[in-house]
């Protein structure tokens, strides 16, 4: 027999040792629709190396015998036309190498509908076998199947039997109520060599008005017939160009696996019968082209109402209905009608091929001889088109074309080379941004676009901690694009890292469309730092941060004690020292940046600061004044009448109205600062960092420097306290243009007073950098010192009262509002000193002790190489400098 096309073909050596042997492991690289279409084109262009076609001469007959018996042998030969009368002619070569009879109306009794009686199809199968004569035993009965009275039988020719296989029949009743079997269809399907072929045998209903019920009848027919599961015995893959390899995935096969075989999971269908279809009108001439013109099956097949697909034969013989029983003539009382047909369908694909595939028709006729019926039987001779595939030089074959597409794609796939897999940024430090080169160079045949891609334990292309430039993008063949990477570790970012709980270490995902992916390890050694350093952990710090390990914080935040941060302390008492303490301003001029990296490490080592090496630094000119300050004509003004005038307005600090020399102002002879008297009894002289901290109290001010609710000042005039804290939104105000409160704008020009101080006052170099890393330090904290839950209710009593701002505190943590009074006290002592003004301590520290939650954002949504203005919108921004003015106000009551 010839090989099964479905078994699986021992490997064949792969002439390309660089190309897996595993054919299925191969395959599933390919197994797109698309690619599967390729490959079936590619294996069809190189058919004819393993199908080997053959044209299986098939004898097709049908005939509806209105229960009659049969007739003479002789007669019954005539029908089957390929009995010689001679045996001495006898010749195998004529002889057909399948013989498929269908019968209709086999059994016409009403007892038929209710029982199955097999006497009719036996007799006529005796019959039949008797008409062939000599040529009997050159045939075997291979299937028979009847329903009720429609009866189909399969005989192939012996020397073709052997390569008949997947014998298996079925049938479907679609007559009364629709599932009788008074009309309906048998069906025969086989695997005649590799080529799996259906015969379907039908009686459609009668009549000639019932066109649309025969339509719906073929559809039911189509739908319904089923043989056994695709999985069973001699189910075979429908296209013979498809290997078992591809067959298990689905490609090309009919039945999918787990249902039935249907009628068009076949290469071909021969469907015969009484279709019943008749000639839709009277037509007259005598060769018939008329009355095929409107015959109702063509008009179903060309407006594809039914058997659309199929084909038939050109019909040269005469109607085979209706004929008076016995008789050669025409009942009057119908009109005539070929309703016994021969179609077939061909699986599109095989048709029309060169190679032999297809159905050809030799000879379609009716034998008008045979008259025990009101039917005409009907014979065909069909030329079947079928293959023998050679299955071990077909998997070959496949190999081949499976290797030719891998090597077209290993062609195209984008591929790429970079400099470094590996990106070591070295030590980091808080706000620094570190930078580094990445080079990805195309090593490809084809564009690639490149983009860094999010992990399963990462939601973005990268951490929060680095940024990409450019984050995706198309480099050409042969080109080469350089990509930054920077580190910045920023308030945002600094928490886990601080307290050692993460690393500064991550692998980043650069993907290619439609290529693979490459592995970046980024690392560095990240400094921890007071700045970005959380309060919660600062308050227990009893030693310098940069040398503690993780277990080391972790004891330090279960020890339970706090105190305000000594980084806090030190930066605070340096200012009240050598500001405060020497009249020099605060708050206005921008610092030194080389010296506020030198300041920072002393602070993360725990070192003094030194005043020796701060305040020789010297700032290079005016250009520092602060951002909210006066433009810059108005700012010569100014400065121009000061140099003129030798003074300052006196209106802010001492508050005796008067107009004094800075140049004659002795001071060292100033009034000690504030906060020695907050310390305790060491006022007299200044405490070491740690007696500090460790008497650090904080009780209310005394009665002479609290201030109470008061009517806000006239106009030039000042407060019976001789202090700055008036009425908070009086100092909103902006004195440089004038207008109501509802007209006043947040971030204005100062108040010509404010100015003449930032200008006036003398200012140093390092004092300023000392005051810059205060306002730096408390903008790192990852969380402010009013923490972000409290923002709302800040905001909202600042715009109500000081009796709301100072209950908005109440759920403020001890350790924080600690260090929030210990803030006040510093500033308050600054601002009675003349160092700075109310509104300017408000403006710089609102945006710093107060932060909206909105602006906990990602770093990549901002440029995090450039300083960035923080706060709400204007009104939140007003109401938070009004809310610190309330709290500078209320020292002694918070």
């Amino acid at each position: 027999m010839a090989s099964d096309p479905t078994a699986i073909p021992e490997p064949v050596p792969a002439p390309a040792p660089a190309i897996s042997d595993n054919v299925s492991a191969l395959a599933e690289r390919v197994s797109t629709p698309t690619k599967e279409a390729w490959i079936l084109h590619s294996l069809k262009k190189r058919s004819t190396e393993f199908i080997h076609t053959h044209e299986l001469n098939v004898l097709v007959g049908t005939w509806n015998v209105n229960g009659q018996a049969p007739g003479d042998t002789k007669e019954l030969s005539s029908w089957l036309g390929f009995v010689p009368e001679d045996e001495d002619d006898m010749s195998l070569d004529v002889l057909p190498e399948l013989v498929v009879l269908g019968f209709q109306e086999l059994d016409a009794r009403a007892e038929a509908f209710v029982y199955n009686n097999t006497a009719k199809d036996v007799e006529w199968t005796e019959a039949i076998e008797a008409s062939m004569g000599v040529t009997r035993y050159s045939f075997c009965k291979i299937a028979s199947k009847q329903l009720i009275g429609m009866f189909m039988m399969v005989y192939a020719r012996l020397d073709v039997a052997k390569l008949v296989t997947g014998v298996q029949t079925a049938s479907v009743g679609c007559g009364i109520m629709g599932v009788v079997g008074n009309k309906g269809a048998v069906a025969v399907r086989m695997t005649c060599r590799d080529t799996p072929v259906c015969f379907v045998c039908a009686h459609l209903a009668h009549d000639a008005t019932q066109v649309d019920r025969r339509n719906a009848q073929f559809h039911d027919i189509c739908k319904r017939m089923a043989f056994g599961s695709n999985g069973g015995n001699g189910a075979a893959a429908v296209d013979p160009l498809v290997p078992k390899t591809m067959e298990l995935r689905g490609a090309g096969n009919g039945g999918a696996a787990g249902r039935g075989v249907g009628i068009f999971d076949h290469s071909y269908v021969v469907w015969l019968g009484d279709l019943n279809y008749r000639v839709a009108i009277d037509a007259e001439g005598s060769d018939y082209s008329a009355m095929l013109g409107v015959d109702q099956l063509h008009i179903a097949m060309l407006n594809k109402q039914a058997f659309a697909g199929f084909e038939e034969a050109d019909i040269k013989f005469a109607p085979t209905y209706k004929y008076v029983l016995g008789t050669s003539e025409y009942d009057a009382k119908r009109r005539p009608a070929w309703c016994d047909r021969v179609l077939w369908w061909t699986r599109p694909g095989f048709q029309d091929d060169n190679d032999g595939g297809g159905v050809t028709c030799s000879e379609y006729t009716a034998v008008g001889a045979l008259a025990i019926s009101d039917h005409k039987p009907v014979r065909a001779r069909l030329g079947v088109g079928v293959w023998t595939v050679d299955a071990d030089r077909r998997q070959a074959v496949y190999l081949d074309v499976l290797r030719e597409l891998d090597r077209y794609e290993n062609e195209c796939i984008p591929t790429a080379t970079l400099d470094a897999a590996v990106v070591d940024f070295g030590d980091v430090s808080f706000g620094r941004a570190v930078r580094r080169r990445l080079e990805v160079a195309n090593s490809g045949q084809v564009p690639i676009e490149f983009s860094f891609t999010a992990t399963p334990s990462r939601p973005g292309y990268a951490p929060a901690w680095l940024r990409i430039m450019p984050s995706h993008g198309m480099i050409l063949p042969g080109e080469t694009n350089e990509l930054e990477l920077a580190v910045l570790v920023d308030e945002r970012t600094s928490a886990p890292l601080s307290l050692r709980a993460e690393d500064l270490s991550d692998i980043l995902i650069l993907h290619l469309e439609r290529g693979r992916d490459y592995f970046v390890q980024v690392q560095g050694n990240y400094l921890p730092s007071v700045y970005g350093m959380g309060l919660d952990v600062l308050v227990h710090c009893k030693q310098p941060v940069r040398g503690m390990s993780r277990q080391d914080f972790e004891r330090c935040r279960a020890s339970g004690q706090f105190s305000v941060p000594k980084c806090i302390w030190s930066l605070t008492d340096f200012l009240s020292q050598y500001a405060v303490g020497r009249g020099y301003s605060l708050f206005y001029w921008a610092g030194d940046r080389v010296l506020a990296r030198r300041i920072k490490e002393w602070l993360d080592a725990d070192v003094p600061l030194d005043p020796a090496a701060i305040l020789q630094c010297q700032t290079p000119s005016d250009d520092h004044l602060a951002r909210t300050a006066v433009d810059e004509p108005e700012r010569i003004r100014i400065h121009d009448h000061a140099m003129q005038t030798g003074g300052v307005i006196d209106g802010i600090g001492a508050g005796t109205g008067s107009v004094r020399s800075a140049a004659s102002a002795d001071q060292s002879t100033l009034v000690p600062s504030a906060m020695q008297s907050v310390l305790g009894a060491d006022a007299g002289r200044s405490p070491t960092p740690v007696a500090a901290l460790e008497r650090l109290s904080l009780g209310p001010w005394n009665s002479d420097s609290a201030v109470a609710d008061q009517p806000v000042p006239s106009s030039g005039s000042t407060s019976d306290s001789g202090s700055d804290f008036g009425d908070p939104d009086s100092l909103l105000v902006s004195t440089a243009g004038g207008g109501s409160n509802e007209e006043r704008l947040v971030g204005s020009p100062l108040p010509e007073s404010i100015v003449n101080v930032a200008l006036a006052l003398p200012h140093d170099g390092g004092v300023d950098t000392v005051a810059s890393c205060l306002v730096d330090l408390l903008r790192s904290l990852p969380e402010p010192l009013i923490p972000f839950s409290l923002y709302s209710a800040c905001i909202e009593a600042g715009a109500i009262s000081r009796a709301a701002a100072l209950e908005a505190l109440e759920d403020l943590a001890p350790e924080n509002l600690n260090v929030l009074i210990y803030l006040l006290a510093f500033l308050r002592d600054a601002v009675e000193k003349g160092a700075t003004s109310a509104q300017r301590v408000a403006q710089v520290f609102a945006k710093v002790v107060l932060r909206a939650p909105s602006e906990r954002v990602s770093s990549d949504d901002k440029d995090r190489g450039d300083e960035e203005e923080e706060g709400g919108g204007d009104d939140d921004y007003k109401n938070a400098q009004l809310f610190l003015l309330y709290l500078l106000r209320s020292h002694g009551q918070i």
